[in-house]
Formats: C-alpha cells, sequence, structure tokens
C-alpha cells in the first residue's frame, strides 16, 4: 500500500492545514502543464484526496494498520476516486490548460482544465460616408496602423442601405503582436453622415423645400434634386400649411438585403415670409 504520508511529506499526526499545504506546494511543482512530473502530480492527488476526508483517512490508517492492500497499491474503498475533486487545486489551477488525457488506473475519472491562453487584440476602426454614398454599393480602401506602428490596408465592400453603426469584420488582419498564436481581427465600424440637405431616419429620408406664401395658398409643383441626381417634381397642394411633410413614396434609402426596395422621402415644406415695405403692409391691412 502507498504510503500517502510520504508522498505529501507530512507525518502521521499532520493537520488538516498542513496537509492541504503540502498539495499545494506539490501541485505547483508538478503539475503537467508547468512542466512536472505527471506520475508524482497524480500520486499527490491521489493522496490529497483521502487525507483531506477524516472518514478516509481513518480508513486508511485502519487498513495500514492491519496489512490491508498490496505493495504499490493506491487505496480505493470506493472505486472511485475523483482526479481533481478539491476545492483548492479548483482555486489554485482554475486557469490552466486541458490536463485530463491520463492512463488513470480504475480509481480516478480525469477533469478539464481551461486555458487563459493570450490571444492577439482585434484593432478598431471607423469609417465615415455620406448618404450619397451610402445609396449605392461601394468599395473603399482603408489604412490603418497595428500597434507595432505597421500600416496595412483593407478593402470594404459596403452594400447599398448601409446602416450608421454597422460593423463589417476581417478576421486574422488584426493585432500580431504575440506570435504562435492567430492574428486578432480587424473590426471596420461604419458611420454614415448626412449630406446634400438630407438626413436619414432608418429607411426613410428627409429634407426641406422653400416656397413662397404665395405657392401655398395657391399650390404648386416644385423640383427636388435626390441622391441619386435624378430630379423629381413634388406637388404641394393649395393652403400647404408651413411644416407640412409631403410623402415621396419610394424616393428614400435602399433597404438594405432586399431587390428594389427603397423608404420613403418626406420633405418639409417651409413657407418664406416675404419681407414687405411699410406702403405694402398698410395695403394688406386696408384689405
Amino acid at each position: 500500500m502507498k504510503n500517502y504520508y510520504d508522498i505529501l511529506g507530512v507525518s502521521e499526526d499532520a493537520s488538516n492545514d498542513q496537509i492541504k499545504k503540502a498539495f499545494k506546494n506539490i501541485a505547483k511543482k508538478e503539475h503537467p502543464d508547468r512542466g512536472g512530473d505527471a506520475q508524482k502530480f497524480k500520486e499527490a492527488n491521489e493522496a490529497y484526496d483521502t487525507l483531506k476526508s477524516s472518514q478516509k483517512r481513518h480508513d486508511y490508517d485502519t487498513m495500514r494498520k492491519y496489512g490491508g492492500g498490496g505493495q504499490g497499491q493506491g487505496f480505493n474503498f470506493r472505486g472511485d476516486h475523483p482526479f481533481f475533486n478539491n476545492d483548492i487545486f479548483e482555486d489554485f489551477f482554475s486557469g490552466f490548460s486541458d490536463f485530463g488525457q491520463r492512463e488513470p488506473g480504475p480509481s480516478y475519472r480525469t477533469r478539464t482544465f481551461r486555458s487563459r491562453t493570450s490571444a492577439n487584440r482585434s484593432i478598431n476602426v471607423r469609417m465615415a460616408i455620406n448618404l450619397k454614398e451610402a445609396m449605392n454599393n461601394n468599395e473603399k480602401t482603408i489604412s490603418y496602423k497595428l500597434p507595432s506602428g505597421r500600416e496595412e490596408f483593407a478593402t470594404v465592400k459596403i452594400p447599398a442601405g448601409v446602416q450608421h453603426g454597422v460593423t463589417f469584420k476581417f478576421k486574422g488582419m488584426g493585432d500580431d503582436s504575440i506570435k504562435n498564436v492567430p492574428r486578432g481581427d480587424l473590426l471596420v465600424q461604419m458611420s454614415v453622415l448626412d449630406s446634400d440637405g438630407y438626413t436619414r431616419k432608418g429607411n426613410d429620408l428627409h429634407t426641406a423645400k422653400t416656397i413662397s406664401c404665395f405657392d401655398a395658398i395657391r399650390g404648386t409643383v416644385v423640383a427636388l434634386k435626390t441622391l441619386t441626381d435624378t430630379v423629381i417634381k413634388v406637388k404641394v397642394p393649395a393652403g400647404t400649411q408651413h411644416g407640412t411633410l409631403i410623402n415621396c413614396k419610394g424616393q428614400g434609402m435602399p433597404v438594405h438585403k432586399t431587390l428594389n426596395i427603397r423608404g420613403n422621402l418626406y420633405v418639409k415644406i417651409m413657407i418664406l415670409i416675404p419681407q414687405l415695405s411699410a406702403s405694402e403692409l398698410k395695403k394688406i391691412k386696408d384689405l
């Protein structure tokens, strides 16, 4: 029978704290992921698993006293020793890489430890385009610098109708400072800016058109140049009030990932009040 006290380097009357401390020291030294001896580590874990429990320790001491177990055998009164089943070990080695594909005896089962492997970081850059550019499929090349200072380039294919804040991911084009691990990613976030007097709300566009008060009274048709450089005619009904929104259906932004579907264009009518002379104002009052 193995002498668990000798394996841990403690006396037979060692306290639980002394046993725990001894195991912790051996585990730090012999853990295979730290280049230690896997066999010594397994034996230490077996010893600690038995001696940390007052009941298991009592049974083990009794069997040793009366000669139980063969030479070199481990102590197994249940046929199931958890290979890594202790709080201190879990706390201490919670960040180690997978360790467990060993060849344990019938008294053991394996347990996995997850790695905290260093990784290269992603690089975040922002690309700005205007609404006019976002009306059609576009392609732009950006330059960016790695933490090392090296300049690199990426070509971004921008779909028509791209939304503000959308991020495009370029796998393996980020930081490469840490060798022998995959490169980080490049993340390009889009900023879609208002342009040419147009603003955007979702897939709809908004703009304003100023007309005279006389045109507002009698009604008119105004020409409006859109972001696609086409000119559309907007009918303003007679009696239109200042601030009225006129909906030009299907003249808004392309809806991303759809075929020939667009939002609406809302034209806000602004009525210009002319500056009148004193005599003109008097005539109006006399009406």
